[in-house]
């Protein structure tokens, strides 16, 4: 472990010597050395605040970290962690979008922030934590958080220049970087559109156990809020930089006991090429994507790279438009829950799991398809709709003792109408249909659907 961590201390001061020689992108000016030894501070700074406030707030046993431990990580082998949904899927990657903020206030460029972003997942790993160093967190951590940082940190550049005094809430090293050193980042591209959209309705659930004559039935009425952010136009796009173009939902849904229905999506290109036709023009690309899904019942998450297609067509006499969009993607971390095991873990919200309950699922990886259109005119309104699937396989040795899984099904649908009434006023509804098959080795399978209707309101606020 030792000659490992030397390799990648002078990989790190490889890629620090290829900061330097970079040339200026636009306006910005190419990330020096210094450059990259603040973005360095300023990963460790972060890393010695959440081990403080774990150790001295929470007073969480991983955080008693001392030279001992470290020493014992550095020549532990890495494993798959147990930790819960939350903390894996939601923590890691916004710690990782920290050390990723980092980079990119300091100057740094996507890639570039990427490895500064690395670097501190796997410092945290060895060094800021007892727990054993895991296998799956310094691959969500840097990715994932490039993904979430990334987004955050464009979004910041934009709202800095409407709210600068609460922008920095969006990415703190951004604001903490920008007040210090007094220097701004440009980027190619602007948010085009944010919708906040309210929305109310039923949920219906549906799971059962093969080996079981039991089945779970539960249905509720729920409401909640979405945010939608279209960053870039769709249309013949041509990227100057990774993620100049990408599309970012998040929706909370609760109800009564406890429930709660949580969706988050960021898909963006890595790289795209505008294309045009003789009726028609699309945006072809390679693109980079963190989506999920975390309810009482079921749990899911894909972070996935693949090619992705957005095609389009206006016509000028019926002021309509028609838009598609197709994508194949290869899930290299996945998460798919148990329910057989996610149905027997309680968790006591005043005991010590109550911020992390033990792993209720499995850590994948495979392939996922999805297609969506929309069709829309001023006066009939809008019709859109999409369809993934995804299919996905365990990695070697991460399954749960409890009930190994063996392989997973996933199939999503949505479709909705909605028609503009004002300026910024938009009513619709829509239906989602999610169908989750889970096969274990043991033979048992389970099978979860979930549907739900909902009518909502949505406040648009887009660019002319």
């Amino acid at each position: 472990m030792k000659k490992i961590f030397a390799a990648f201390v002078i990989f790190l001061f490889f890629v620090a010597s290829l900061f330097a020689q970079s040339e200026p992108n636009g306006e910005s000016e190419s990330a020096s050395v210094k450059d990259v030894v603040i973005s360095a501070g300023d990963v460790c700074l972060v890393n010695m605040i959440f081990n403080s406030c774990a150790r001295i707030v929470l007073e969480e046993e991983y955080s008693q970290t001392t030279l001992s431990t470290m020493k014992e990580n550095l020549k532990s082998r890495w494993v798959w962690d147990k930790d819960g949904y939350f903390m894996n899927q939601f923590g890691h990657p916004y710690q990782g979008s920290l050390y990723y903020g980092a980079g990119r206030s300091n100057g740094l460029d996507f890639w570039q922030s990427f490895f500064i972003a690395a670097g501190g997942s796997f410092l945290w790993e060895e060094f800021g934590e007892t727990t054993t160093p895991s296998v799956n967190d310094i691959i969500t951590t840097p990715i994932c958080g490039a993904i979430v940082g990334e987004t955050l940190h464009r979004l910041y550049l934009d709202a800095n220049e409407l709210f600068p005094a609460l922008a920095w809430l969006l990415s703190p090293a951004d604001g903490l970087n920008s007040a210090i050193k007094n220097k701004r980042t440009y980027v190619s591209g602007r948010t085009e559109e944010i919708d906040f959209i309210f929305h109310g309705g039923m949920d219906h659930s549906f799971s059962e156990v093969s080996d079981s004559l039991d089945s779970e039935h539960k249905k509720k009425s729920a409401g909640g809020c979405e945010f939608h952010i279209q960053y870039g136009v769709q249309d013949a796009h041509t990227s100057k930089e990774p993620f100049d173009l990408f599309t970012a939902d998040l929706d909370l849904t609760v109800s009564s006991k406890r429930y709660y229905n949580i969706d988050f999506l960021i898909d963006g290109f890595l790289y795209s090429q505008g294309l045009y036709f003789e009726n028609s023009e699309g945006t072809l690309g390679v693109n980079l994507m963190y989506d999920g899904k975390k309810t009482k019942e079921m749990a899911f998450s894909n972070a996935a790279v693949g090619v992705k297609y957005i095609g389009t067509k206006k016509t000028s006499d019926f002021d309509g438009i028609f838009r598609f969009s197709a994508q194949l993607d290869g899930i290299f971390m996945g998460t798919r829950s148990l329910y057989p095991v996610m149905n027997n873990v309680k968790v006591n919200f005043s005991g010590p799991d109550k911020l992390n309950p033990p792993r209720y699922y499995d850590f994948t990886y495979g392939i996922l398809a999805k297609a969506g259109f929309l069709l829309g005119n001023s006066f009939f309104g809008t019709l859109y709709g999409d369809v993934e699937s995804s299919f996905v396989l365990p990695y070697l040795s991460s399954e749960l003792e409890e009930a190994e899984g063996e392989k997973h099904f996933l199939i999503q649908t949505k479709l909705g109408y909605e028609h503009k009434i004002a300026k910024h006023f938009t009513l619709g509804l829509r239906d989602s249909f999610i169908y989750k098959v889970d096969c274990l080795k043991n033979g048992i399978d389970s099978t979860q659907k979930f549907n739900t209707a909902q009518i909502y309101v949505k406040i648009v606020f887009a660019r002319d």
